[in-house]
């Protein structure tokens, strides 16, 4: 009986000791380096990309939405559950690159439900609706607000960080659409630029401050519209590849 009771007990050191490790191997899994991750969310209408840097910081940028959140509210039902399924329960970076509600409505869920560490946004021309509700939301849940623009630098990683390529401090576009931030994602030799929803306008704002924007991928502006991409920005750009986000009603 007693070599029994010892045969039990060194059996359940074992499973103990088993248990251990496969929690240790969890938790160093989660907490070393691992690849850039970037995921292009389906929010439908509008634009929706979470990026996980190599050392598991989560960025969002922007988060589709309609008008009429009482119709339908993407954010509660598409972009909150995609979080938590993935186990993401804090976002280290929110970036809104403009306030039209196909780009910043669906954000407001998140917002709501989920830690937010820093908002980050450009200067604003227009204040619309939109702008005026989430900085509400940001106020009361005090969630610090940074404005960007041109020149700036936004460290995410040690070896990840975005360029902010527009707009500058002084707005010179009229509308959301042109006064979009378009930022550089970097990391090693790789490089994402988004560029919200500028239009031509903005777009030869950028060429003409003959920056060098060579990319690696194209979040191509404004869904694909045909008020965007002009053949001197693409030249610029040279991305290997484009993504764009369909419009849909």
């Amino acid at each position: 009986m007693d070599k029994f009771k010892t045969w039990i007990f060194q059996r359940k050191i074992a499973i103990i000791v088993i248990l251990c490790l496969l929690l240790l191997c969890f938790h160093l899994i989660q907490i070393l380096p691992q690849n850039l991750m970037i995921s292009c969310i389906d929010v439908g209408q509008g634009d929706c990309t979470l990026i996980t840097t190599p050392n598991h910081k989560n960025i969002l940028i922007d988060g589709g939405g309609s008008s009429d959140l009482k119709k339908y509210d993407v954010g509660e039902k598409v972009l909150l559950p995609y979080l938590l399924n993935h186990h993401i329960r804090k976002i280290d970076l929110m970036i809104i690159s403009h306030f039209d509600s196909d780009h910043c409505n669906g954000l407001i869920a998140i917002l709501e439900n989920i830690k937010i560490d820093k908002l980050i946004i450009g200067e604003q021309k227009e204040i619309s609706k939109e702008y005026l509700n989430i900085m509400k939301i940001a106020q009361d849940k005090k969630i610090a607000v940074k404005n960007v623009q041109k020149g700036d630098k936004i460290g995410l990683d040690k070896n990840t960080y975005f360029d902010v390529i527009y707009p500058a401090n002084e707005l010179s576009q009229e509308g959301l659409n042109n006064n979009s931030l378009v930022l550089e994602l970097n990391y090693n030799k790789f490089s994402m630029l988004f560029t919200g929803d500028i239009e031509k306008e903005a777009e030869k704002s950028i060429i003409n401050a003959n920056q060098n924007l060579k990319s690696t991928i194209l979040k191509v502006a404004h869904h694909g519209s045909n008020t965007s991409s002009t053949k001197e920005f693409l030249e610029l750009v040279q991305p290997k590849l484009a993504l764009i986000r369909s419009r849909r009603k």
